[in-house]
């Protein structure tokens, strides 16, 4: 066999700068672990309490491995102890270890009573009581946890002296008075009572059980009662030192001239701060001496950066009102002619001279977009984007510069023909082959038309222009035809009330379906070649259109599902046919769910896309159902 061509490493390779600096998991390297254990522990030998050592104990699975539960560095932990704050941590029982005994005493805990976190000690630690130092707080815990042992108690249960846990501390208001938790007592009754009804080897086991509960109680109590006298020094000790670590906060926040929150908040002092007060010390001005000028630094980026973060907010409130001030205009245009109500797409709003200012960054404090000033400015703004809007929309119905002093003659954009279609929305129609089966829109639609295939940082930036629309041609002749139906023409001052008055009697002659003029413009696109016929006035009513449920129904809500799920929507057209017979035929005029409605029409009726003007919503129960459908936005 041929033997290795490539020679062993006789020693190991130099690393270089980059692989000294950090580890293989690309975390900067920890030289304090590949220090011998001898300077480690000679380090922490000078912390001042066991706090420190399993604060380090937790930040990697070395040093977790290296202190806890090791017999070779418990002498770590003693030596801690013993320097501790304000004086030496009594020795703990066999029932605590040295790593659980550092986390028993120092860990952060939950008051009983408020659920707040408290960083303070026990306040009972027989009794593993944590309460915060509220007066409330203490008041409550006495009064529902605590139950003082009477001598009727003493008298009917004297076993459970001897081993349940009892509050240790003796001041007042607690005195020399025995205290138990409610629960303990109450649980110690409940299962002695159960072990007397099983006798014999429960019996026994509970009294070998209790036996060894209360040997080790005066143990117990004695170590409560040590722990609780350095717990009150300890808590004595930190209280002082955080209200004299905090009157040196505040002097040096004056000396700075600057607010006590921003001086906690900057790093440099922030970790003396807090380090001091862990540990029990106190600031003292060779600390501050140390980083006074970086402290400085800090302020003044901190103070920037509140200012920013304080513009940023104030900017946001403005554009919040923008938003609600456009959904109210656009609320109160349904109520208003068609052209004074028309306002144009948010975004298209936001690009008015008035609301542009407003939104800028400092511009605008004094005054909002309610103050009558500013309202009479922005109304002004919407009066000229009308016009604008009105001539380049008349020009798209070719009507290019169109003027008429007669009042008999309706604007083109005014009449029941102005119809418009979106190029830009059609042109992604086509190329993906989407099937839209809509009205196409009227002047305030348009107006308010954003294209939804642009993405949305385009979208704000894309200015909205009469250029986008072409005449809805179908729609247009569609709603010609019924004009001249009802014997009057597009441009007639009284075309829109003639047609109005018309009512539910306009029938397409492909289908047979009734509808109003407002749903012409829609129907027509259902046939190839569609025409309509207007019923006598004595034609007997058909169902009510209730325009826009198609809309509400089909949107992806709760409400809206709850609503479609009803049984109460009726078929039109099979409610016409029944009207018609001689006999009334129950099943025609059975009610659906919306979405049995749709199979219903698609089935039978061979309607593919569902209308306002193909069903009907029960009458009885509509009032009644009428809050599972909310209004549009």
């Amino acid at each position: 066999m041929e033997p290795p061509r490539k020679r062993s490493r006789s020693s190991e390779p130099v690393s270089t700068s980059n692989e000294t600096q950090t580890s293989d998991t690309g975390h900067p390297r920890c030289y304090l672990t590949r220090m011998p254990l001898e300077l480690l522990a000679e380090i922490l030998s000078y912390t001042l309490s066991p706090r420190d050592i399993l604060a380090l104990a937790r930040t990697s699975r070395h040093f977790c491995t290296v202190l806890v539960n090791n017999k070779s560095t418990e002498f770590i932990w003693r030596q801690a102890r013993a320097r501790a704050v304000p004086t030496q941590i009594p020795d703990f029982t066999p029932n605590f270890t040295e790593a659980s005994y550092a986390s028993f005493l120092f860990d952060n805990k939950h008051c009983e009573i408020c659920k707040r976190k408290t960083r303070e000690m026990y306040h009972s630690f027989a009794l593993r009581a944590v309460v915060c130092d509220k007066p409330n707080c203490r008041e409550l815990w006495r009064s529902r946890v605590l139950l003082q042992i009477t001598p009727e108690d003493e008298v009917k249960y004297p076993e459970f002296l001897h081993w349940i846990p009892r509050l240790e501390r003796t001041e007042e208001p607690y005195g020399k008075k025995i205290y138990v938790r409610k629960s303990d007592w109450q649980q110690a009754i409940n299962e002695h009572k159960k072990i007397h009804i099983l006798g014999g080897p429960a019996l026994q086991a509970y009294v070998t059980e209790k036996q060894a509960l209360a040997d080790a109680l005066p143990a117990k109590l004695e170590f409560s009662k040590a722990l609780a006298t350095w717990g009150m020094l300890y808590e004595i000790i930190r209280v002082e030192t955080l209200q004299r670590n905090d009157k040196t906060a505040i002097a040096l926040a004056k000396r700075l001239q600057c607010e006590i929150r921003d001086l906690l908040h900057t790093p440099s002092y922030s970790a003396i701060h807090n380090a001091r007060n862990r540990n029990l010390e106190l600031v003292t001005p060779q600390d501050i001496g140390e980083v006074k000028d970086l402290i400085k630094g800090e302020i003044k980026a901190h103070k920037e950066r509140e200012a920013h973060r304080k513009e940023e907010r104030a900017l946001q409130g403005r554009l919040e009102e923008v938003q609600t001030t456009w959904n109210n205009l656009r609320a109160s245009s349904a109520t208003k002619e068609l052209t004074k109500g028309a306002i144009p797409n948010v975004n298209e709003f936001r690009k008015l001279s008035v609301v542009k200012i407003y939104q800028k960054s400092g511009i605008g404090k004094e005054r909002s977009l309610g103050d009558p000033f500013v309202a009479s400015v922005l109304a002004e703004n919407l009066d000229q984007w009308r016009d604008a809007a009105r001539a380049g929309l008349a020009a798209v119905l070719g009507f290019p510069g169109w003027k008429n002093l007669s009042k008999k003659k309706l604007h083109p954009v005014d009449r029941l023909t102005a119809r418009f279609r979106c190029q830009r929305c059609d042109k992604v129609a086509s190329e993906h082959k989407i099937v839209l089966d809509d009205a196409g829109m009227d002047f305030a639609e348009a107006c308010r038309h954003v294209c939804g295939h642009i993405q949305k940082r385009k979208r704000n930036k894309d200015k909205w222009s009469a250029e986008w629309f072409v005449p809805d041609q179908r729609a247009v002749d569609a709603i010609s035809q019924v004009l001249s139906l009802c014997g009057a023409t597009s441009e007639d001052v009284d075309s829109i009330r003639l047609a109005e008055e018309a009512g539910d009697r306009i029938q397409c002659q492909s289908c047979s379906c009734v509808m109003d003029v407002r749903s012409v413009a829609r129907h027509c696109k259902r046939h190839v070649d569609c025409s309509f016929a207007l019923l006598p006035v004595d034609t007997p009513p058909a169902q009510p259109i209730e325009h826009g449920l198609t809309r509400k129904l089909m949107r992806p809500i709760s409400e809206a599902a709850q609503a479609r799920d009803l049984k109460l929507y009726g078929c039109r057209h099979c409610a016409r046919a029944a009207s018609e017979a001689v006999t009334d035929n129950k099943q025609l005029r059975k009610l659906f769910s919306f979405n049995g409605l749709r199979s219903h029409l698609k089935e039978k009726h061979s309607i593919l896309r569902v209308a306002d003007e193909d069903f009907f919503r029960q009458k009885d129960t509509a009032a009644t159902d009428a809050s599972a459908i909310s209004n549009d936005a």
